[in-house]
């Protein structure tokens, strides 16, 4: 089953410019966020998180876009140029912060002094409905399925599971089921959508200007973020992270397990202002094998911190507490009380264990299942080490 992604386009003031605007979108079968052109410590890590976000997108995933309280959909996400990605760097090398962007957007849609770093190309799947569906009634039609939609504020847009996907995807067939069983009636009923002239468009501006579409590059990004060994932002070891395990990279693989879905920054908390909730920096789970999109096997919990971890038993913050907090959310909002679905992983650049005695008791749990309440211990972190490298890599160890 595909994730999803729902994207955000205010343009004007009015529901008829925003509606106008998601419909130009629709037509080009592109979309690009719109973001600041200089990379400085002021939009570092607005623009790494946007890139976390672009590095998660798979051919296949699906597209839909949101203005003025209504969803519209639906997309889904294409390898347009062959590189096996969903997402493509509009520029080769604008995934670098010394990459300097170029004065004219790749299409017309951008008229800002923003730019394009990052862009996708996507096709109606089946369609894109004219009729789009109010949010209320959205979040009414599955509630229990609607996590990262609550907490949807302040992005250009957000990913969503399997289970939210669905749960989208199934509001707006059942709005719109008319137009797909009535083919004359589905014509009128949505979109134009010519992403294969895009796609024309792009290969031509490519060919004859700086750089070609290419596959996210992080080395340049890294290498200029790293010393020592280490990076000075932990969103960068995030996003390498994603990389790494999205393209199942051996030392990744080795140190995490292969997962099916991976995002980050993923609410875990109760609902609260958005700008106080809790977030895990990774999330992931996979499928049990022959069994994919309907069971899942295991959840990812991952902390992530840039220094050495603190565990000694003097610090007043310890970092295992705050993956078992985690842990805790995953287990009772997602595993329904089964601690042995989860995996969690605390990374760190160092890890020092001489002076630890109170960790073995809070990173352990009890806890019972079945109907003959068999008692179970947890005992599931893995304490994982990062180490960056001059050549823009960062590979990853278990303890």
């Amino acid at each position: 089953m595909p994730a999803g992604f729902l994207f955000t386009l205010n343009n004007g003031s009015s529901k008829k410019d925003v509606f106008t605007a998601i419909c130009s979108c629709v037509e080009h079968g592109y979309y690009s966020t719109l973001v600041n052109p200089k990379w400085n410590r002021y939009s570092a890590a607005p623009l790494t998180s946007t890139l976390g976000d672009y590095i998660n997108m798979k051919p296949g995933d699906n597209v839909y876009f949101f203005g003025k309280r209504r969803v519209y959909g639906i997309g889904e996400i294409v390898d347009a140029f062959g590189t096996g990605e969903g997402a493509f760097e509009v520029s080769k090398g604008s995934s670098s912060p010394e990459f300097v962007p170029a004065e004219r957007a790749i299409t017309t849609i951008n008229k800002t002094d923003r730019t394009e770093r990052w862009a996708i190309i996507f096709k109606p799947s089946p369609l894109f409905f004219f009729d789009g569906i109010d949010m209320d009634d959205l979040l009414q039609s599955n509630p229990g399925a609607f996590r990262s939609l609550r907490t949807f504020q302040k992005k250009s847009f957000i990913q969503f599971d399997d289970e939210e996907n669905l749960a989208f995807k199934s509001a707006l067939i059942r709005m719109n089921e008319y137009y797909l069983q009535n083919a004359e009636a589905g014509k009128t009923g949505s979109m134009q959508c010519d992403w294969q002239s895009t796609v024309k468009k792009l290969s031509h501006c490519f060919n004859s200007g700086p750089g070609n579409p290419a596959p996210i590059d992080l080395t340049k990004l890294i290498a200029s973020s790293s010393s020592e060994g280490s990076v000075n932002r932990e969103m960068i070891v995030e996003i390498a992270l994603l990389d790494s395990l999205k393209h199942q990279k051996p030392n990744a693989v080795s140190a995490f397990g292969s997962w099916d879905y991976l995002a980050h920054q993923v609410a875990a908390s109760p609902f609260k202002p958005i700008d106080y909730m809790d977030r895990i920096d990774v999330f992931g789970y996979r499928w049990i094998p022959g069994y994919e999109g309907s069971i899942i096997s295991k959840y990812l919990v991952v902390e992530i911190k840039k220094d050495a971890a603190r565990l000694n038993d003097s610090s007043v913050v310890k970092d295992y507490d705050q993956v078992m907090k985690y842990v805790d959310w995953v287990c009772a909002n997602y595993a329904h009380g089964d601690y042995s679905m989860i995996e969690a992983c605390l990374v760190a650049n160092s890890f020092d264990f001489s002076n630890t005695s109170l960790m073995e008791q809070s990173i352990t749990r009890s806890y019972v299942t079945g109907h003959l309440a068999q008692s179970h211990t947890w005992t599931n972190l893995h304490f994982i080490e990062y180490r960056a490298h001059d050549n823009g890599t960062i590979t990853f160890e278990r303890m």
